[in-house]
């Protein structure tokens, strides 16, 4: 067995108090309390914790709380190409389960890009390859990353080109209700999209869909595949992502 680093250990252990204590920070003697460290350990590991970004401290209060170092981590974390690798299992599995087209996509602006295509057994013609960036707003990862964090149609507004706002606004409301988004041959004829949007904290990060032949869709085909899409993505998924509540 690996022997452990105490020093490391005990700064991981401090930063995951200051992790739960959130916006609002701790004090070096709440972390003391919590943590059974001793009150000069835990001022040189924040002290290290400050210079590197990973801790900052306000200035009235004298609390701690995490720094902007922390959430860059993240962000590293999950840039394209490691979501990419992070949910590629998850679009396999989905797609062997249905054997439907599975794709995943991350928003670019009023956009979503095509990072993953996993092909089912039998091949279905549809117009999309990875890289390709289509309309948040006509697409089912896009509705289902809009249904997010957009609440009302001025909020929709930003996202539209020529789509029709009503169709859109609906495709968005029942995507916060159902906890799934469709598109129903609205980029290609006969083809029908359901997606999920995959989260870190209220932010869609991604999205993940299923693309079925319109004449295999009907309406108990879109709830067995969304739902496959849920408890999927509810199993694979790692800690710092999750998926919408269905409302």
């Amino acid at each position: 067995m690996a022997t452990l680093l105490t020093g490391l250990s005990r700064a991981l252990t401090v930063l995951e108090e200051l992790a739960a204590a959130g916006p609002e920070g701790m004090a070096i003697k709440e972390i003391a309390s919590k943590t059974s460290l001793d009150k000069a350990v835990i001022h040189r590991i924040l002290a290290t914790l400050k210079a590197r970004g990973y801790a900052e401290q306000e200035s009235e209060s004298g609390n701690y709380f995490l720094g902007t170092r922390t959430l860059a981590l993240a962000d590293v974390y999950l840039k394209q190409d490691n979501l990419r690798e992070i949910l590629h299992a998850a679009a396999v599995e989905v797609s062997a389960q249905s054997n439907e087209l599975c794709h995943v996509g991350v928003p670019e602006g009023k956009g979503v890009r095509y990072i993953e295509k996993i092909e089912p057994d039998h091949s279905i013609r549809v117009v999309s390859h990875i890289g390709i960036v289509n309309p948040q707003a006509t697409t089912s990862l896009g509705r289902a990353m809009l249904a997010t964090h957009v609440n009302t149609r001025a909020e929709l507004d930003g996202f539209l080109g020529d789509e029709s706002t009503d169709q859109v606004w609906c495709a968005v409301e029942s995507a916060h209700a159902a906890g799934f988004a469709l598109e129903i041959e609205e980029n290609e004829a006969g083809i029908s999209c359901v997606g999920v949007a995959i989260k870190r904290g209220s932010l869609p990060v991604a999205a993940m869909s299923l693309t079925v032949p319109a004449d295999r869709m009907p309406q108990e085909r879109q709830i067995e595949l969304g739902n496959l899409l849920r408890s999927t993505l509810k199993s694979t998924l790692p800690p710092s992502l999750n998926i919408p509540d269905i409302l």
